[in-house]
């Protein structure tokens, strides 16, 4: 499905393909066009009335990008992670392919992306983002799929936290489990994030035409963002080694407790069955 809306003010006004191929000639609008699972036909019109690259286009395709930047002649290709939970602690990073010219900007996504375009946000912040500039979305967008990560991240923190504290008491049968979901859940962030952190150091660094140097101190600040969540990730991997070592020797002292429970049983029983197995032989005295 394929959106098109340019910016009127401070609102968002949906357009045809026709208007937006003629205000694209006349560069005197924004454009924003927004590719839910995009069928052949439109980004044949992307690919036409863009100039877009057919690399580009296979690799908006394929959806197996790891995030990166890369600089054409009209525009600028950035692809980056999003993450999506498919379930509590089961965190799997999706892609959100941005691509900015002069005067104009798509993204294009497969499925779903809860918090980031939604209604809420189109009636928020984006409306104002168009206004200011094709380049302002793109900070706008990348912001929003940064800030998405701090719940996240705090909700991680939040069980490990837990979890630690109820392994110091007594260990359970699913902790393990649970362990090994939050291990893979840092992982799959730690796989968005790190290279994210170059895609946005590139882009602060590099002189970009489509980027004007006023916006740039706003990438500095997701830039920033980015190295914080790359700190906490390390911080909370740390501590999860931590947990796995308390649940591992927590486990070793249950079991050496039930052990001395059996030898103390196992000790006053062998007077009792030696008694036994001696009077209880067959013969006369």
């Amino acid at each position: 499905m394929l959106i098109i809306r340019c910016s009127r003010g401070d609102r968002l006004e949906e357009i045809s393909r026709e208007a937006a191929a003629d205000l694209l000639s006349r560069r005197d609008a924004n454009l924003w066009l927004h590719f839910d699972t995009p069928t052949e036909e439109e980004l044949d019109f992307l690919k036409e009335n863009f100039a877009i690259h057919h690399l580009t286009i296979e690799d908006i395709v394929n959806q197996n990008q790891r995030p990166k930047i890369e600089a054409f002649e009209n525009y600028v290709y950035l692809a980056i992670h999003p993450l999506r939970r498919e379930a509590k602690w089961e965190i799997e990073p999706s892609e959100l392919d941005l691509l900015l010219g002069r005067g104009w900007i798509v993204s294009v996504h497969y499925g779903p992306l809860p918090g980031l375009i939604d209604n809420s946000q189109l009636h928020e912040r984006i409306p104002a983002a168009l206004a200011r500039g094709a380049d302002f979305l793109l900070y706008t967008l990348v912001d929003l799929v940064v800030d998405s990560y701090f719940p996240i991240m705090d909700d991680v923190e939040d069980e490990i936290d837990s979890l630690e504290d109820r392994l110091l008491l007594r260990a359970h049968a699913g902790d393990m489990n649970r362990l090994l979901s939050l291990k893979r859940s840092i992982v799959h962030i730690r796989r968005a994030v790190t290279p994210q952190r170059e895609v946005l150091n590139q882009l602060t660094r590099h002189d970009f035409p489509f980027v004007r140097p006023e916006n740039l101190v706003y990438f500095r600040d997701v830039y920033d963002h980015l190295i914080r969540i790359a700190e906490e990730l390390d911080s909370l991997r740390d501590i999860l080694s931590s947990v796995l070592e308390i649940h591992l020797a927590s486990t070793s002292n249950q079991l050496n407790a039930t052990m001395k429970r059996l030898t103390a049983y196992g000790t006053i029983f062998i007077a009792i069955t030696a008694i036994a197995g001696i009077y209880g032989m067959n013969f006369k005295f």
